[in-house]
């Protein structure tokens, strides 16, 4: 069912049958607390499921409550739990969307950029999703400062780099093993600003110094040489750096 459905009245919105993810629910105390503390219970104990339906009748058989509110971010937060992070993401957009003024914001916003990320495909596929949890995490980090999640966010925003430096890297090495230096350089030049240079593997900072030896950049590939030749790096990457050292001195 569309988050739009939840506007209708509640009597037409339990009415419908087969909605996906809004299964007819059994009845629930009359007083909105109660029933809020019931799904709460559910959650805790990790009967989504049940949790599920509570928060859904909640949502609509209270509308305008303030438990109706909550609900809707326990509802986003069972998908969560439950890693239905498809679905997490959903309802946590709608929560946000729908209620600007709900005393989880804050912690609604880091987990939809959570669930963008882990429902993301692998790297080496479409990054639209990591691209919009890193989106989702900055503003995030903008907008709560000083908030208590603020390392976990940028630990994942650190985890988000990666991925898509992975996927330039995979790009970056495409070209460079058919000898297309220049194209290479394209890619690796966009990850050398946007991702640290101690996180890079080995071999990647190696195909990178003899890009830019190739294209005539002789001083960044020197300075990129001199790093893995003097620094924590493979053995076998040391050596090879050490030879392309010596091809700079020419």
């Amino acid at each position: 069912m569309s988050h739009l459905g939840r506007l209708v009245l509640p009597v037409l919105l339990l009415a419908v049958a087969g909605c996906p993810k809004r299964a007819e629910v059994q009845p629930v105390p009359q007083d909105a607390g109660q029933a809020l503390d019931q799904a709460i219970a559910s959650l805790d104990a990790r009967h989504f499921r049940r949790a599920e339906d509570q928060l859904t009748f909640i949502i609509f058989n209270f509308p305008g409550s303030r438990q109706a509110s909550d609900a809707q971010y326990y509802l986003a937060e069972t998908y969560f739990r439950s890693k239905d992070y498809l679905q997490a993401q959903s309802e946590f957009d709608f929560y946000l969307k729908s209620f600007p003024n709900g005393r989880f914001q804050e912690e609604a916003t880091y987990k939809l950029a959570v669930s963008y990320l882990r429902s993301a495909p692998s790297h080496v596929r479409d990054q639209a999703r990591a691209l919009k949890a890193q989106e989702t995490i900055n503003r995030f980090l903008e907008d709560y400062p000083d908030s208590p999640l603020r390392p976990d966010a940028e630990k994942l925003l650190g985890e988000i780099a990666e991925r898509l430096a992975l996927r330039e890297f995979d790009a970056a090495r495409l070209y460079y093993t058919s000898g297309e230096y220049k194209s290479a350089l394209v890619y690796y030049d966009y990850v050398d600003q946007t991702y640290p240079a101690g996180r890079w593997p080995d071999m990647e900072r190696y195909r990178f110094a003899v890009s830019l030896l190739e294209t005539a950049d002789t001083a960044k590939a020197r300075e990129v040489l001199s790093a893995l030749v003097t620094g924590p790096c493979e053995p076998e990457v040391k050596k090879l750096a050490r030879a392309a050292l010596g091809r700079t001195s020419h």
